[in-house]
């Protein structure tokens, strides 16, 4: 399941594909609907400083790639979520939340064979993505680990859709000392990249929603980029239990301040969704 691909713009800003994809994820899918009117998402990146004709290239192209589709109601347009879309952004949000609460350890690591012939592999770039995104680690030569098993059930859904569960053994292993441990997620894992991603969330968001009273429209641009850049820094983490990480270890604090101020800013937030979202006729 390839994700759509995104970027940033040139002044490090997210562009307009990945903001809209963090809306139609967070206020669309995260409540349990796949359509939305397309007035909505051009009136939310608006909000975000988006202009409506960077939202409507972003729409098409993804209508284009087969991500969305479009119906109408009168003069209306309706973005209908195609069920690979729906797939991706509920993969999303569960590994979101997933990334709020500590993984529990018990010394046992999930541990993934993967040697397929040259010739299997129909996108080796998407899979060893997906593998990262869930929390696995390279040691090399088709083995990946990792502490977080809460990603094996889409991991095996993805080999199958790829065609190489036949060259997949699932095992569990463990390490004898703490040495070894650490080694271990040396190897596997560049903790220093994990720690400035961290890092440059707390410096972003520290504080900002309690900063000053915020009005609807305010709360749903913070929110919107505090989910945007959780995701992205949640995509770097493996979710190591606290026993394998340094004790002064910024994700916890990071986590904290993601759960604390997007639970400050759902209410307002919503409400700013709900008006974007109304049914224009009427």
């Amino acid at each position: 399941m390839e994700a759509p691909r995104t970027r940033r713009r040139a002044d490090g800003s997210p562009s307009a594909r990945t903001l809209l994809l963090t809306v139609l994820g967070e206020y669309v899918r995260y409540a349990g609907d796949e359509r939305v009117w397309s007035r909505a998402v051009i009136g939310a990146l608006g909000d975000c400083g988006v202009g409506e004709a960077a939202t409507r290239r972003a729409v098409t192209r993804l209508v284009q790639e087969g991500w969305l589709r479009t119906e109408t109601a009168g003069r209306w347009t309706r973005l209908v979520l195609e069920p690979r879309l729906v797939a991706l952004l509920t993969a999303w949000t569960h590994r979101l939340e997933r990334a709020v609460d500590e993984t529990p350890w018990h010394g046992e690591w999930r541990q993934l064979l993967l040697r397929a012939p040259a010739g299997a592999w129909r996108d080796r770039a998407l899979v060893e993505e997906q593998l990262a995104f869930e929390g696995f680690g390279s040691l090399g030569q088709g083995v990946w680990i990792a502490a977080d098993t809460g990603g094996v059930a889409a991991l095996r859904d993805l080999l199958r859709e790829q065609g190489l569960d036949r060259y997949a053994s699932w095992l569990r292993c463990r390490v004898d000392s703490a040495a070894e441990q650490s080694e271990l997620v040396g190897r596997a894992w560049d903790l220093g990249e994990v720690r400035a991603a961290h890092e440059d969330f707390l410096t972003r968001f520290g504080g900002s929603a309690t900063a000053s009273p915020l009005s609807a429209g305010e709360a749903f641009v913070l929110r919107t980029r505090l989910v945007h850049a959780w995701r992205g820094t949640f995509e770097r983490d493996p979710r190591l239990p606290g026993a394998l990480l340094p004790p002064d270890w910024p994700g916890f604090t990071a986590t904290e301040l993601f759960v604390d101020t997007w639970r400050a800013l759902r209410g307002p937030a919503d409400r700013r969704w709900e008006r974007l979202a109304a049914d224009p006729r009427g």
